[in-house]
């Protein structure tokens, strides 16, 4: 019988919180100390468990969380990080109820773009105006970088996911039209139910949650939708935490990644 996602969740929900810091950030395994990253792939899972009404998740909110606000609220004074850990941070801070100043950000986005040469990093300084200000990204004169960014061909369903993102923001159109996309996305899908980088390639979790959430914008399903949901369950460790994997130890990145794919897939 298929186990349901809130099942699942309750299980995970431990696994992460047993990464939880007195710092009030969390960390990749019991002994590393936390970090941005690990924090806001632990938040992350926490809302979609909270959302699927797991009671374990419910007592750790994060705007009443004095130690995590305490945590973020350091680390937003005293690191200087790209575009992805800044974007992780500034989401991890709104999620926590800190106070943004919305202008200073933008700016800081801005300066971000007029010195960004890659799609990771176009991809997250865009996210922070949309996801965490819930404002359009100003791109204002990097226009051309943003085109020359864009005029770049992906190698695997992570840019795939990214390009779509900002064409779609920026351009409301997508890089290819939707049928070829969606048959390139489903190429990447493989025999295990799992996807690749790109058709061929071998099967882990992340690639599967940038290929479902691709196919779900394109208001397509994969190739085999339960073939992809056993590939995911098949990940998770004893532990209740996901592996990248078969057989792969489990962390919070991918524990974030795989409940996502189930999410999408539920």
């Amino acid at each position: 019988m298929k186990e349901n996602l809130r099942g699942i969740l309750t299980a995970t929900v431990p696994f992460v919180l047993s990464r939880r810091k007195e710092t009030g950030g969390f960390g990749a395994t019991p002994r590393l100390p936390a970090t941005i990253q690990d924090t806001y792939h632990a938040l992350h899972v926490l809302d979609l468990a909270r959302r699927h009404g797991v009671a374990d998740s419910k007592g750790h909110d994060p705007a009443t969380d004095v130690q995590l606000r305490s945590y973020l609220d350091r680390c937003r004074r005293s690191l200087s990080v790209g575009a992805a850990t800044t974007f992780q941070m500034l989401w991890c801070c709104r999620t926590a109820g800190l106070k943004l100043e919305a202008d200073a950000v933008e700016s800081r986005v801005i300066a971000g773009m007029r010195t960004a040469d890659c799609l990771e990093d176009w991809y997250y300084w865009a996210r922070i105006p949309a996801e965490v200000l819930g404002r359009k990204p100003t791109i204002l004169a990097e226009e051309h970088r943003l085109a020359a960014i864009l005029g770049r061909a992906w190698r695997g369903v992570d840019e795939a996911w990214m390009h779509m993102y900002l064409q779609r923001l920026f351009r409301n159109s997508l890089p290819q039209t939707a049928p070829k996309l969606i048959a390139w996305f489903r190429a990447s899908q493989n025999g295990d139910g799992g996807f690749g980088f790109f058709p061929g390639t071998t099967s882990f979790v992340e690639n599967c949650h940038y290929g479902l959430r691709a196919l779900k914008a394109l208001g397509a399903e994969p190739a085999d939708p339960e073939k992809a949901r056993r590939f995911v369950t098949a990940c998770r460790t004893v532990s209740g935490g996901f592996g990248r994997g078969l057989r792969a130890a489990p962390f919070l990145d991918t524990t974030w990644h795989a409940v996502a794919a189930l999410d999408l897939l539920n």
